[in-house]
């Protein structure tokens, strides 16, 4: 097919409406805290059944998009994600916040989104093929590897604290345990409680640890966000200071494409790797976690970069890498689209509109950021009496509308209180996260790979990518204490050349 069909295809009013409708409606899932794009697709997905089923998922796909950059807004705005794969953006896109910067790091946000998701779309297109041949090449061995190195990074990302940091992450690990056994099938840890034999859920996980854990620590205080009282810096800034790290950007788009291809990472994974390569490579890490604006460029980059990875191997394997690419799987089955590497001929008209409207969700996403996200930026200055019962309420409402039980409400309680307690004492409950979202696939994998070596750990160094994974895991976990040294040693040398 030629530009001109597919653009006729794609520019028909039913296609451009539900373009905006799916975009404007992935925002919401994507601002409310807990709900995310899986659930939003699974929700929408019975109004779309009788649709055109390019009208389908070109609705799907600028939903599944716009939900992304949509759990930016209250990551930086409240200090909670819309979803997991917005942790990152918390670290620094926050603390812009409390000092007055909320629109500054609103606009790094969404031409973060912008860069990255248009980067990512062309990248699909082009190279969806080569990207799927080389996920293969990755085994049970070099998949648990690469969770373990997701894991290590927490000794980059939470600085000055990373023992902490690993007993966060190690706690989120023996949470993943909860439920059945991945590999024998047997329940463990429930303790008899029916709501925890599919394991401890993740929603209401995230949204106690996040926006429970903060409205507590908000309602300390009757003044507002912005502990400076006022706003410095436009949306525009943050816009033009997005661009004034090219590098940061470059690296942080690979590695956003490279997790986003290799299926279960997922985009969590890719905003938290990204976010500890800027830490590694800047000359001033320790302005991170303070409110550095790089760190904002790398996390959302990597993740918006990392979802039409995702779809890579969605489209030309049938492999989800993610929920939500599993659910957009199980959507295009049910139009009769059939992933695999024949799809691009035999429905290249659908694919080819597909990827086409996710190159238009971007104008969306920067047209929406224009004109509403930089008006959010006031939301700092409301005073927390306000913003607190909002948060409880809105937070409680889609822990609850998950699986409609109301013991998923007390476990989001349960779980804000903890949170709230671990950052009292200095835990970062983001690596924690992680260690529940990665600890299936760790599991899983490591049994895997065992059960192939016949019982040989030598299979974790049997390939050149295990062996490097390998490295840079170690290379993560001994860089917090050899770095000060380093410093040491460089200051010394530029003094002596002086």
């Amino acid at each position: 097919m030629d530009l001109y069909e597919i653009f006729t295809i794609v520019f028909t009013w039913q296609n451009l409406l539900a373009l905006v409708v799916g975009g404007f409606y992935g925002l919401v899932v994507g601002i409310l805290p807990g709900i995310g794009p899986s659930a939003g697709m699974a929700l929408a997905f019975p109004l779309s059944i009788n649709w055109n089923p390019i009208t389908a998922l070109i609705f799907m796909g600028s939903l599944y998009r716009c939900s992304t950059y949509g759990g930016s807004i209250t990551a930086i705005m409240l200090n909670t994600p819309g979803d997991s794969a917005n942790a990152a953006t918390i670290l620094d896109g926050f603390p812009m916040c409390e000092n007055g910067r909320s629109g500054v790091a609103l606009g790094l946000s969404v031409t973060g989104a912008v860069v990255g998701g248009i980067i990512g779309t062309v990248v699909l297109i082009l190279f969806s093929p080569l990207l799927a041949e080389f996920a293969l090449k990755f085994g049970p061995a070099e998949y648990f590897l690469v969770a373990v190195f997701a894991l290590s990074i927490i000794a980059a990302v939470i600085r000055g604290a990373t023992i902490k940091g690993l007993i966060s992450a190690g706690l989120g690990l023996m949470l993943a345990t909860v439920g059945y056994d991945v590999m024998a099938g047997h329940l463990r840890f429930t303790f008899g409680m029916d709501f925890l034999e599919d394991g401890v859920p993740f929603i209401q996980t995230l949204v106690g640890f996040f926006a429970i854990s903060q409205a507590i620590a908000l309602s300390e205080t009757t003044l507002a966000i912005s502990k400076v009282g006022r706003l410095a810096g436009s949306f525009w800034e943050g816009f033009k200071l997005y661009f004034k790290y090219p590098v940061t950007i470059i690296r942080s788009t690979l590695l956003g494409l490279w997790l986003g291809v290799l299926p279960a990472v997922g985009q969590s994974t890719a905003g938290l790797v990204a976010y500890a390569d800027a830490v590694r490579s800047s000359k001033h890490p320790e302005t991170f976690g303070k409110g550095e604006p790089a760190g904002v460029v790398a996390s959302e980059t990597a993740t918006n970069a990392c979802m039409p990875g995702d779809l890579v191997c969605t489209i030309a394997l049938g492999i989800p890498g993610s929920v939500g690419a599993a659910i957009f799987l199980s959507i295009m089955i049910s139009f009769g689209i059939i992933p695999g590497p024949l799809v691009f001929v035999e429905k290249a008209e659908v694919i080819n509109s597909l990827f086409t409207a996710l190159i238009l969700t971007q104008v969306f996403i920067l047209i929406i950021g224009f004109t509403v996200a930089r008006y959010l930026a006031r939301i700092s200055l409301v005073p927390n009496e306000i913003i607190v019962p909002s948060v409880i309420v809105v937070s409680l409402l889609g822990s609850y509308a998950i699986r409609n039980m109301m013991v998923d409400v007390i476990l989001s309680v349960a779980f804000g209180f903890l949170g709230y307690l671990m950052k009292k004492a200095g835990f970062n409950p983001i690596p924690l996260i992680l260690g529940l979202v990665l600890g299936e696939l760790v599991e899983k994998n490591f049994h895997r790979a065992l059960m192939i070596s016949g019982g040989s750990y030598s299979i974790f160094l049997a390939s050149p990518i295990s062996k490097l994974l390998v490295f840079l895991t170690l290379l993560s976990l001994i860089s917090p204490y050899l770095a000060p040294f380093y410093r040491r040693v460089f200051r010394n040398l530029r003094r002596a050349r002086t």
